[in-house]
């Protein structure tokens, strides 16, 4: 599970909450999302988060391109990012669920410019209970994959296969059905 912590705004005697999606250019988020305050859960210090994945939500558009609205619905959402190497930049190739998805992509810069590297992220609004997310990154990677198969589960578990193709693991699943 993935804690993200949100900010407070107060007009009109209300309280409402936020959080920022992404940074690009000089920190500029690529998206502002409100959160409905039951959403959040409070830590020991008294400050609001937002885990992921959050059960029950949908997300409406707001009428800027940049503002997403999390409200209470029937959907999943997840939220996964692909840090990229250092000077280089990541990439998210393909979103695989049982049902229908909405993908929300996102980039964090690691510099103001992002010239030592733009990572890729994305939320992913589905009714599935399982997402997959094929990505790719480059840069200097120190060891680290460059390519692989992150599967999100809706009761927050993540497995990350590392160089590994979509073909070559159901040819392996498909042998270790045959030998049972």
């Amino acid at each position: 599970m993935k804690k993200e912590y949100v900010s407070e705004k107060t007009a009109d005697g209300q309280t409402y909450y936020y959080m920022y999606v992404g940074s690009e250019t000089h920190g500029r988020p690529t998206y502002i999302m409100w959160i409905s305050k039951r959403f959040l859960q409070q830590d020991e210090k008294g400050r609001y988060y937002l885990e992921f994945p959050v059960k029950n939500c949908t997300i409406k558009q707001g009428k800027k391109e940049n503002t997403l609205i999390l409200k209470k619905g029937d959907s999943n959402l997840y939220n996964i990012l692909i840090e990229c190497g250092y000077r280089g930049g990541s990439t998210i190739d393909d979103v695989i669920a049982d049902e229908p998805v909405q993908v929300f992509h996102y980039k964090v810069y690691s510099s103001p410019r992002g010239n030592t590297g733009i990572s890729k992220g994305a939320l992913i609004l589905t009714t599935a209970n399982k997402v997959k997310v094929k990505w790719s990154r480059g840069g200097r990677l120190y060891g680290a994959s460059a390519s692989g198969i992150t599967i999100l589960y809706a009761d927050g578990k993540k497995e990350d296969l590392y160089c590994v193709e979509e073909e070559d693991l159901q040819e392996l699943k498909d042998e270790i059905e045959t030998e049972a």
